[in-house]
């Protein structure tokens, strides 16, 4: 990475996230959402849908019969975490979920078979023999909009750079010991 400063990194973070959503080939496409369930913190890899940075908020979505939505709804505080390892850069957020019904015209343009991931048996429910997709069920596409509060950027390069950003603070930024 080559810019040193607080707001050069950040940069860098939004840049990559922004990537994400327009390349279906980089690794931002692909973070790590971390939900509180029952038996403690779960992991699961979605795709980055929308990113806005005025906002400070990720998009992603979700079927509303899942766990992760139901874990959501009990308790909102989510973290996520992207590897971009070309960049050498780790990018953990932690922030508030928000489930939100997802756009009637954005299902009817997904493919027949990413529809199918929004209907049929609930996620995660035993199922006998070979499972089957039904026709998706627009009703069952959600937007788990991400109201990021803090953004913590590791920059592996060398030398190892560290940083951790809040919202709170308007995004700036501290250096911390990576």
């Amino acid at each position: 990475m080559s810019d040193e400063t607080l707001i050069g990194l950040l940069d860098s973070v939004w840049q990559h996230l922004g990537r994400g959503t327009a390349d279906r080939h980089h690794p931002a496409r692909h973070p790590t959402l971390a939900t509180i369930g029952p038996e403690g913190p779960e992991l699961r890899t979605l795709v980055l849908r929308r990113v806005d940075r005025a906002a400070g908020e990720l998009e992603l979505h979700t079927d509303a019969e899942s766990p992760k939505a139901l874990q959501i709804k009990d308790d909102p505080r989510v973290a996520l975490h992207v590897w971009v390892p070309k960049a050498r850069l780790q990018i953990r957020m932690r922030g508030q979920a928000i489930l939100a019904a997802g756009d009637p015209a954005a299902f009817a343009n997904l493919p027949p078979e990413a529809q199918a991931n929004y209907g049929g048996a609930v996620p995660g429910t035993p199922v006998l023999g070979l499972f089957s997709r039904d026709t998706g069920d627009a009703a069952r596409f959600l937007r788990i909009l991400c109201r990021l509060k803090t953004i913590d950027a590791l920059d592996l390069s060398d030398p190892h750079r560290r940083a951790i950003y809040r919202a709170d603070a308007d995004w700036a930024g501290e250096w911390v010991a990576p």
